[in-house]
C-alpha cells in the first residue's frame, strides 16, 4: 500500500515539472517549437491515465492475493511402512543328493568292464558296467535250436504223416491182429484144460492176461492208423504251437539275461560310490555303484529342541555356500522329523534346493537360514506422530496438502517406532512435528527431508 502512494507522489511531481517546462517554452520559444510542445502534452496525458488505472487495481483485491495471504504450516512428515524384518534361525550341514540309487546286477557274475568312476556325471541309459556273457550266449544258442525244433514239429502236425509212415502203421495193425488171434487160440486151449483139471489156475490167468494185452495193442494200432489216415487233429496242432511258444519264451529269457549283463544308468545323476573293479565277482551283498541325483539337492540340518517348534514344512530358507558366495540360493523346508535322534537329541530338517544348472555339488558345506513366520505385519510410524485425547489415539495425516486428523489403534513399540494395528495403511503420510500448533484443515508444506 505504501509503495502505491509513493508512486502517485512521483507522478504528481513529474507532471508539475512538465507543466512548468511547457509554460517556459510558450514564453521563450518560437512558433517552430509547437510540435515538440504537443508531444510533451501527449506524454503527460498518458502518464496520468496509467496512474488512474493502477489506483483502481489497488482498490479491488484479487482472489490470488487472498490465497497468498493464507498462513502455511511447515511440518515434518513420515511415511507408514511395514518393516521387512523377519525372525530367522541358522544351522549348517552338507549338501547331499535328494535321491540315491544302488546299482546292482540282476544276477551275480564276473565284471569284465567298468566304464565310470566316482564323481562322474551320467545320463539316463549310459552304460556303466559289462558282465561276462559266455554262459548266457550258449543258453541263447540252445534256445534258438529249441525254437527251430518246435517250428518243425508244428509244420509236421499241420501237414500230416507221409505215405510210408502210414504203411508202417498198417503193418503194425496186422501184427497186432495176428498176435490177438494167437492169444485167443491159446486162451481157448488152456481154458479147456483148466476145466478138465489138467492145468492150474495160475496158467489160466496168464494166458487170459496175454489175450487182453494183445487186444489192447490192436485197438491202439487201429487208432494210430485212423489218425494217420485222417491227418493231425486240432488238439495236436495246438500242442505243437504251445511247444513252439515255450521255446520262444526260453529264447526271450536268454536274450534278457544278455541285456541284463549290460548295466545302464536308470536316470541322470552323479556316481557317488564305486566299489568294483574288472575281474571281480559281484552280487547283491556288495553294491558295485551308487548313483545320486543332482537336481534337486538336499541340505540336511540338525535343529535343537529350542528351535524345532518354529520350523514348519514349506518355509523358505536362504542357503549360503562358501564355493558360491556371490550366488543367491533359496530352498524350501521339505521334511521335519517328528522324532529326535536318540544320541544327539537333535531333530533332522531337510531343505530342498533346486539345482537346474548343477552348479551345486553333493558334499559342499552350506548354511541354511530358515525364515520363521512371525504372524501378521502392521505398518509402523515414529512414536511422536501419535497423539492421545479422551482415552483415544489419533494421528495427523495429509489430504490435498492439508491437515486431516484420523483415529488409530496402536500395538507394540520398538526402537521409537509404534505399530498401527488399524486406521492407517502402508504408504500414507503422517505429521511428526510442526513449527507451530497443528490445526485441522490447515494448509501445509514439508520442511527438511521431504517424503512426498
Amino acid at each position: 500500500m505504501k509503495t502505491n502512494k509513493l508512486t502517485t507522489l512521483i507522478f504528481i511531481i513529474l507532471a508539475l515539472v512538465l507543466l512548468g517546462g511547457l509554460g517556459w517554452f510558450r514564453l521563450y520559444q518560437s512558433q517552430d517549437s509547437s510540435t515538440q510542445i504537443q508531444d510533451l502534452e501527449d506524454r503527460i496525458a498518458e502518464l496520468t491515465a496509467r496512474l488512474e488505472q493502477e489506483n483502481n487495481e489497488e482498490a479491488i483485491p484479487s482472489p490470488d492475493s487472498e490465497e497468498n495471504d493464507e498462513e502455511i504450516l511447515r511440518v515434518d512428515l513420515a511415511r507408514a511402512e511395514i518393516p521387512g524384518r523377519a525372525e530367522t534361525i541358522t544351522y549348517d550341514g552338507v549338501i547331499e543328493p535328494s535321491r540315491t540309487t544302488i546299482i546292482i546286477p540282476l544276477m551275480p557274475g564276473e565284471v569284465t568292464k567298468v566304464l565310470v568312476d566316482k564323481g562322474d556325471r551320467v545320463n539316463q541309459g549310459d552304460l556303466l558296467l559289462k558282465m561276462d556273457t559266455r554262459e548266457i550266449d550258449k543258453n541263447i544258442e540252445q534256445a534258438q535250436a529249441g525254437v527251430e525244433s518246435a517250428k518243425t514239429q508244428l509244420d509236421m502236425a499241420k501237414e500230416g504223416l507221409r505215405q510210408e509212415e502210414i504203411d508202417q502203421i498198417k503193418e503194425t495193425v496186422k501184427q497186432a491182429e495176428t498176435q490177438l488171434e494167437l492169444a485167443e487160440a491159446s486162451y481157448e486151449r488152456i481154458k479147456t484144460l483148466r476145466d478138465e483139471g489138467i492145468v492150474s489156475e495160475q496158467e489160466y490167468e496168464q494166458v487170459l492176461t496175454e489175450k487182453n494185452i494183445a487186444h489192447s495193442n490192436l485197438i491202439t494200432a487201429r487208432i494210430n492208423l485212423d489218425m494217420a489216415q485222417s491227418g493231425a487233429r486240432d488238439l495236436e496242432i495246438q500242442a505243437a504251437r504251445a511247444q513252439l511258444r515255450q521255446a520262444e519264451i526260453q529264447l526271450e529269457l536268454a536274450e534278457m539275461a544278455r541285456d541284463d549283463a549290460r548295466i545302464t544308468s536308470p536316470r541322470d545323476g552323479v556316481i557317488i560310490s564305486r566299489e568294483v573293479e574288472p575281474g571281480e565277482l559281484i552280487g547283491e551283498a556288495q553294491p558295485p555303484l551308487v548313483l545320486g541325483s543332482l537336481d534337486p539337492l538336499h541340505l540336511n540340518i540338525k535343529v535343537g529342541e529350542r528351535d524345532i517348534g518354529l520350523v514348519e514344512k514349506g518355509q523358505e530358507a536362504n542357503i549360503s555356500l562358501r564355493a558360491l558366495s556371490d550366488k543367491k540360493i533359496v530352498g524350501i523346508v521339505k521334511q521335519v522329523s517328528p522324532v529326535a535322534d536318540p544320541d544327539s537329541r537333535l531333530f533332522k530338517v531337510t531343505i530342498e534346493i533346486e539345482n537346474p544348472g548343477q552348479e551345486i555339488r553333493p558334499g559342499m558345506y552350506a548354511e541354511g537360514t530358515i525364515i520363521i513366520d512371525t504372524g501378521p505385519q502392521y505398518p509402523v510410524i515414529p512414536e511422536e506422530a501419535v497423539h492421545s485425547e479422551n482415552d483415544g489415539k489419533y494421528v495427523y495425516t495429509v489430504r490435498d496438502d492439508r491437515v486431516s486428523p484420523r483415529p488409530v489403534s496402536t500395538g507394540d513399540i520398538e526402537n521409537g517406532q509404534i505399530q498401527i494395528t488399524s486406521g492407517l495403511q502402508e504408504g500414507e503420510k503422517v505429521i511428526v512435528g510442526a513449527e507451530e500448533e497443528i490445526v485441522p484443515g490447515q494448509k501445509i508444506e514439508p520442511r527438511g527431508g521431504d517424503l512426498w
